[in-house]
């Protein structure tokens, strides 16, 4: 439990780097800490997996402001509602990973963490991609 708070802190302290640089007008640093600040690890209480979503919560409305500073009221990003769906996907299977931890089969949890994993990937494909688009409307001004 020790490390896992250990962990998720490195992962909070991030989201407070990319409020520091939204301030500052940095959008492309705010979008790397942002990125940086996915918690990828599989909460291993309900507590600490309710902290997680508000964690993911929290990261993804950021976006949508970076997105809202760079582009004003024209927000339309693809890659949100694809990293929108994958939180959603993401809060599902850790409630049943965190069940499962208490009393389910070996074989079952095996495959959850499978499937937490390759939710790992998408969701770092899909910020990845969130944050190029928003990068990329910043150089396109419409007048």
């Amino acid at each position: 439990a020790f490390v896992e708070r250990q962990q998720f802190a490195r992962h909070a302290a991030r989201i407070e780097r990319a409020d520091r640089l939204l301030r500052e007008a940095d959008v492309p640093g705010a979008l790397a800490e942002l990125e940086a600040a996915f918690y990828p690890h599989p909460a291993q209480t309900a507590t600490m997996a309710r902290v997680v979503t508000n964690h993911h919560t929290g990261l993804l409305s950021r976006l949508i402001a970076a997105a809202d500073a760079v582009q004003g009221q024209r927000l339309r990003l693809i890659s949100l509602a694809k990293a929108d769906r994958l939180f959603h996907e993401r809060a599902a299977l850790q409630q049943r990973y965190v069940a499962l931890r208490q009393s389910g089969s070996r074989q079952r949890l095996r495959q959850l963490e499978l499937d937490f994993r390759a939710n790992t990937r998408e969701l770092r494909a899909a910020l990845a991609a969130l944050s190029a688009e928003i990068a990329s409307t910043r150089a396109v001004r419409y007048h």
